[in-house]
């Protein structure tokens, strides 16, 4: 049993965990829930060794824990399975694995690599994995790259595996077969910490729950005795008001994006649709069917061949290519550390980049700065940025209010269509309405959305259509009320229609 008690942690000028008790214990599951800045990555990182706590103390087995590193705790039996797991990409499996205690043969210089590859096997056998040992990391898929990292674990005989949003880069099989992990472990006697957001998973995987806020314990208990909407009361400390979405005739709207025949080698075959004025058009189907890949195809940021593009401009539609079709979207990727933001300069710089020709002097050749400013604050404003000013760096803000960061520089530019490819990935319930609230104001301004998503609920919350992609052809368009999870899933799987 892993304990924590009266943890507290101050930073200079913030109070980040302040008198914190959790308990986990062996061969349960305990979810750590809270929204982003309430102290659960604080409080994993004491855990971990990263921080020393201000005051409190930490108990395994009735034993007292205390450490000075990261060493010191996996030594102790506790590891972090990380949502982008760290890896060496261009070393094997084995390697990976043993990385910290290469087994070595009787002659100490050399590594006995067939014992390092029996010791992988036995191990990645027990998770019901069937990844050659000698495989680069580079050519292992994310799901199995999870495995890979729990058997780094188990190893080291970690007795306290902590999971921190493992799922949000899975796909459904991926997320099942980790699943079954985490109860196989569960079984075994081990202690499990999961963190996430997605609530559905916690009533699918946990045994219990402790809820933070704003770096105070809130409430605990078992999860068989809780719903979905009293965690979320907890974790953002009211009750979540869901939108009301307006059924609308979109047959009956005027177009503004025709899209024919894209193709992108065997991903994305022949897909063609038309965006309509006002509508929030969804593009549904599980991960490798072909959705990130079509839009992707649709601006030209792949070499594809053929496939047509139409832009309603000035009441016209109007041919481009594709290669130019950014020039007049937002487009709101999936990774906005990877392309959605630039991390290490100021939130003013990332929501005035997308035209920057408005804030030019092209006389005296320089850049009006206060302008820029100016429009960033109204931003701020405007989607509620959580925020001092600004001027502060984009990579200092939390997830939800990163992702607004992003909303504001596409919304800057004023375009006629929004793209958006999981635009609420990684942030928690409070920031995902307020996201929710901006694509259906959108919407309602005039713009055609084009949304991507992973999550059946927020689909059926969003989407005025919705067109269902498997192996890279729309197999089904939904409308009204069969714009439902239970529907939308059974689209996607192969047993749908």
């Amino acid at each position: 049993m892993l304990e924590m008690k009266n943890i507290t942690k101050s930073f200079p000028g913030v109070k980040a965990l302040d008198d914190v008790s959790i308990t986990a214990k062996e061969g349960r599951v305990l979810a750590l829930l809270g929204i982003n800045g309430a102290g659960k990555s604080t409080l994993m990182n004491i855990l971990g060794g990263v921080f020393k706590p201000t005051a409190g103390t930490m108990l395994l087995d009735g034993k007292e824990l205390s450490f000075s590193n990261p060493k010191e705790s996996m030594e102790s039996g506790i590891a972090f399975i990380h949502q982008e797991p760290q890896f060496f990409t261009s070393l094997t499996v084995a390697e990976n694995i043993f990385i910290s205690n290469l087994r070595t043969s009787s002659v100490p210089v050399f590594i006995d690599r067939r014992k390092m590859d029996q010791e992988t096997k036995k191990y990645l056998k027990y998770l019901g994995a069937d990844i050659p040992p000698r495989t680069l990391i580079e050519d292992v898929a994310m799901g199995q790259r999870q495995v890979v990292e729990i058997v780094r674990a188990l190893v080291f005989g970690a007795s306290v595996i902590i999971f921190d949003e493992p799922t949000s880069s899975l796909s459904l099989n991926e997320k099942n077969n980790l699943f079954k992990t985490i109860r196989n472990l569960r079984d075994e006697g081990k202690t499990i910490i999961y963190i996430t957001h997605f609530l559905d998973e916690v009533q699918e995987v946990c045994d219990d729950y402790v809820v933070l806020r704003d770096g105070k314990f809130v409430g605990e208990g078992e999860v068989k005795n809780v719903t979905q909407d009293q965690l979320v009361e907890q974790i953002i400390g009211q009750k979540l008001q869901k939108l009301e979405k307006e059924d609308i005739e979109t047959q009956d709207l005027e177009t503004l994006l025709h899209v024919e025949n894209i193709n992108y080698g065997n991903l994305v075959e022949n897909v063609t649709f038309d965006l309509k004025k006002g509508e929030v058009l969804g593009l549904w189907g599980l991960m490798g069917s072909g959705r990130t890949e079509t839009v992707r195809a649709m601006f030209g940021l792949e070499k594809t061949e053929g496939g047509k593009i139409a832009l309603n401009l000035d009441g016209k539609m109007t041919p481009i290519k594709k290669k130019n079709l950014l020039k007049y979207c937002g487009y709101v990727t999936e990774g906005r550390h990877q392309d959605g933001l630039f991390l290490s300069m100021p939130v003013w710089e990332n929501i005035t980049a997308t035209d920057m020709g408005k804030y030019t002097n092209t006389a005296l050749k320089f850049m009006k700065k206060n302008e820029e400013i100016a429009t960033a604050e109204e931003y701020v404003k405007l989607l509620e940025i959580k925020v001092p000013d600004s001027k502060v760096l984009a990579s200092q803000l939390s997830g939800g209010n990163q992702q607004k960061v992003v909303f504001a520089k596409w919304m800057n530019k004023h375009p006629k269509v929004f793209v958006m490819d999981e635009p609420t990935r990684g942030v928690d319930v409070g920031a995902k309405l307020g996201i929710h609230k901006i694509i259906r104001q959108l919407a309602a301004d005039g713009m055609g959305v084009l949304l991507i998503t992973s999550e059946a609920d927020e689909m059926s919350e969003l989407a005025d259509r919705v067109l269902v992609l498997r192996n890279g052809n729309i197999i089904e368009e939904v409308l009204g009320s069969d714009i439902n999870s239970a529907n939308l899933m059974n689209l996607s799987l192969e047993g749908g229609k």
